[in-house]
């Protein structure tokens, strides 16, 4: 059976009402992969490996075991995800910054994890923090392996700030127009969280936090994403979307499998492009349309043409285009779709978290208490699914009670917390 992505949408509402000019909707699209990728084989992972060995590295942080250590015996079971064909190079760096091993085959792995155990022995210079010189580096040699049925994937790991932060912006940029994607991973609280989310975002890839006091973290993390990696089924993938005439596309933000707002091009009239990145086999991937409708008369109406395209690891772009539909009514809004309002809740507290972000940042705490508390409510309202963020929104408001100021690591975990996509009807 050939590899295609079916697409359901379903409407917030199962009818709206345009009473005035204009009415905000939404809708939900799923997209749902079948068949076999790349003619019945799996892509082909085509991974750097960019470590931070500078001297903060070497600190226990209350585990006995130091986070070099811990990185380390995250990568070593990491390997394990993935097939004897794919290729890994690694990348170590502080002041300086060293190409160790050149794009490997997994098939050896023996050298793989003898150069990730010894990373620390080489020339590289512990006492700074050079990122820019290590994506360089690693860039450069997954250059090297591209290719059609190839996921080409950067992952980098820091626990500190860094120089050339600009560069490090512009490699990004870069990595996106050459399909290069970023994994950006942040160990303890001295990283730029705002830097490491940028990456993420410019390259079109992923950021993590790592809790250094939770000594099983990294492994987890580590094999989270190299599982992912190695379920990648689908790459490259665009969401285009056509609203007819009136039809307004606000923005679009993927709520599954975590939430984000997703950077929108527009390369004609009426005509809008998402860049969705690559997507897994078997795992299914959800965005809200926030969407502005015009006044129509009663019955049903085409408001746009969805069109999804992507390379099935065979290097050639295949599409699937449905359109979506309203149905207008004069006699009220119909019935919300659950599904819809759950995703959209999860949404809404993503932005309120945002602005927490800003108020925390401006030393506002009126501002802080404010949105904290909206935070709290909202997520109570929403129940067990929220239980998580109802519980670090709490920790802000103890946090400012008792000192006056919110702790770095409850900034980053209130941050790390409210991307997660919480569980949500199958389908």
């Amino acid at each position: 059976m050939p590899a295609k992505i079916n697409i359901e949408r379903m409407m917030h509402r199962n009818s709206i009402a345009v009473m005035g000019e204009t009415a905000a909707s939404y809708c939900l699209v799923k997209l749902i992969p079948t068949g076999e990728t790349g003619g019945g084989k799996s892509l082909g992972l085509n991974l750097a490996l960019v470590l931070d060995v500078s001297g903060s590295m070497y600190e226990e942080d209350g585990t006995g075991i130091s986070r070099l250590k811990r990185i380390q015996k995250a990568a070593r079971s990491a390997l394990d995800m993935l097939k004897p064909d794919d290729t890994m190079a690694v990348v170590g760096f502080a002041y300086n910054a060293q190409l160790i091993l050149p794009a490997t085959s997994i098939a050896d792995k023996a050298k793989i994890m003898e150069v990730i155990d010894k990373i620390d022995m080489y020339d590289v210079d512990p006492g700074g923090t050079s990122m820019d010189q290590g994506i360089q580096l690693a860039m450069d040699e997954v250059q090297k392996k591209a290719g059609a049925g190839k996921l080409s994937q950067v992952v980098v790991l820091t626990d500190g700030e860094t120089s050339g932060e600009q560069t490090c912006r512009q490699l990004a940029q870069q990595a996106a127009t050459k399909k290069i994607h970023l994994t950006v991973m942040g160990v303890g609280t001295e990283w730029n969280s705002a830097l490491i989310k940028d990456l993420a975002k410019l390259s079109e890839g992923k950021w993590y936090y790592i809790d250094v006091n939770e000594k099983d973290e990294a492994q987890r993390i580590f094999v989270e994403e190299f599982e992912s990696l190695a379920a990648a089924g689908f790459l490259n993938v665009e969401m285009h979307l056509r609203p007819t005439k009136d039809v307004v596309l606000k923005r679009i933000r993927m709520v599954v499998p975590e939430i984000k707002q997703l950077n929108l091009a527009e390369p004609e009239a009426r005509h809008y492009c998402a860049q969705l990145g690559t997507l897994e086999r078997d795992k299914s991937s959800r965005y809200i349309l926030d969407l502005t409708l015009p006044k129509r008369p009663d019955g049903k109406f085409v408001i746009a043409q969805l069109e999804v395209s992507f390379d099935p690891g065979t290097g050639k772009r295949e599409s699937v285009t449905v359109p979506l539909e309203m149905l207008y009514t004069s006699a009220g809004h119909g019935y919300i779709n659950a599904e819809v309002a759950k995703h959209i809740d999860e949404v809404q507290i993503f932005e309120l978290n945002a602005d927490l972000q800003k108020a925390i940042a401006g030393d506002n705490k009126d501002q802080v208490i404010k949105v904290a508390q909206a935070i709290e409510k909202k997520g109570e309202l929403m129940g067990p699914r929220a239980a998580k963020k109802t519980m670090l929104a709490k920790q802000v408001l103890q946090e400012i009670n008792a000192g006056g100021r919110v702790s770095k690591k409850t900034q980053l975990a209130v941050d790390d917390a409210a991307r997660e996509a919480m569980e949500a009807p199958a389908g």
